[in-house]
């Protein structure tokens, strides 16, 4: 076992959403060995080999793994810290247990930015989707707290040449796209 224990030594505020909070957990030992099987078998995770640090970004969440803490940002409560806490000790332990049956990853995924995935939305604001504008859409698309399924224009034929990129990209960042969507692409 890699994580034996962990322990919330602060809770602050959250420097992305100021009605959530951030925690920081120290660690029992070093837990950074973990980190490159973690990068292969998780998709989206951003790992940086030379600073020892793998985000994972879950449900609007990032959580950062360092070699001797664990930093949760928007988080609601210290109950849904201690959950993701849990979660995170199972996985880390489950998966280096399998390390000798993973491939270990120590590349770094390039980071999505909001306005790369502006240049290949529609562009008509036409907030069918519920946000405000199609650049508010790519920012809540790049925390992954909206799908691309949200872009019903996206999904005419009309822009078939910017969905079939945006889809290739967002799948090869390592975002969640549902088959039916990755099908829609040869429509």
């Amino acid at each position: 076992m890699l994580l034996n224990s962990y322990k919330i030594t602060r809770t602050l505020p959250c420097l992305a959403d100021p009605e959530k909070i951030r925690v920081i957990a120290e660690v029992s030992g070093e837990i950074y060995e973990a980190f490159p099987y973690l990068n292969a078998v998780l998709k989206g995770c951003i790992y940086n080999h030379p600073a020892l640090t793998l985000t994972i970004k879950k449900e609007g969440k990032l959580f950062t793994l360092h070699a001797h803490h664990i930093t949760l940002a928007k988080i609601e409560d210290e109950k849904e810290a201690e959950e993701i806490l849990i979660w995170l000790k199972d996985l880390i332990n489950e998966t280096y247990e399998k390390q000798d049956q993973i491939e270990p990853n120590y590349s770094m995924a390039a980071e999505l930015k909001a306005l790369d995935i502006f240049r290949l939305l529609p562009g008509t604001n036409c907030k069918k989707c519920g946000e405000p504008t199609c650049l508010a859409f790519a920012v809540k698309l790049v925390g992954r707290e909206i799908e691309i399924g949200k872009c019903i224009s996206l999904f005419s034929d009309e822009f078939k040449g910017k969905r079939n990129i945006l889809l290739d990209l967002l799948h090869a960042a390592g975002y969640e796209v549902p088959g039916a969507y990755l099908e829609s692409k040869e429509v």
